[in-house]
């Protein structure tokens, strides 16, 4: 009797011992495919951090050598600017320097003749006041015979160096520093932006 009494108490604790066993490689292999659940979820987080990082460096990448290629191009054309500026300084200068009162009578006398040939009656010259002091009674002995009307001479504080000029109709050319000044660099500052552009 006693030894049935052993042989149950043997069989019950195998038979506890086998189901927790088995309940302990359940819980296990639940852990074990949780581990690897929560690894892969980690690893797909990380490569979406990864990805989105990269992205973002991509476009802070892109967006700085805009920045930059933005920043070249202002300096550029700053600095076209500038030469141009300078450029129209020293040629509004050469002009100025270049009408002396001798080219400036000589100038007048050529173009007043021109204008008396084709027939014109009078002749109004705008100089500076400068050059109206300098010039006025050799202008007026050279011209007065030549034009029925008479030839007006006009002091102007408007401009430094040249003349103006203009027949019975009231329109007067400009051939003042500054007007002849402006006309050059108008044609050659497109010029020479075109040089600096394609130099650039």
């Amino acid at each position: 009797m006693s030894i049935q009494v052993q042989e149950l108490i043997e069989k019950i604790k195998s038979e506890a011992f086998e189901a927790a066993e088995k309940e302990a490689e359940k819980i296990i292999a639940g852990a074990k495919e949780k581990a690897d659940r929560i690894i892969k979820d980690a690893r797909a987080e990380a490569a979406s951090h990864k990805a989105q990082t990269e992205s973002e460096i991509k476009k802070q990448e892109i967006a700085s050598r805009d920045a930059l290629k933005q920043a070249a191009r202002d300096i550029l054309i700053g600095l076209e600017k500038q030469i141009i500026a300078q450029f129209e300084a020293i040629l509004a200068e050469s002009v100025h320097d270049a009408l002396s009162p001798e080219l400036t009578e000589k100038l007048i006398i050529d173009l007043a003749q021109a204008w008396a040939d084709k027939g014109e009656e009078g002749l109004k010259i705008v100089l500076s006041s400068q050059d109206a002091r300098a010039l006025e009674t050799a202008l007026k002995g050279k011209l007065s015979r030549r034009f029925k009307e008479g030839v007006e001479i006009i002091p102007s504080r408007k401009f430094s160096r040249g003349f103006r000029l203009g027949g019975k109709d009231g329109a007067l050319y400009n051939f003042s520093s500054e007007g002849i000044a402006e006309v050059l660099a108008e044609t050659l500052s497109s010029d020479l932006a075109k040089t600096l552009k394609e130099a650039i």
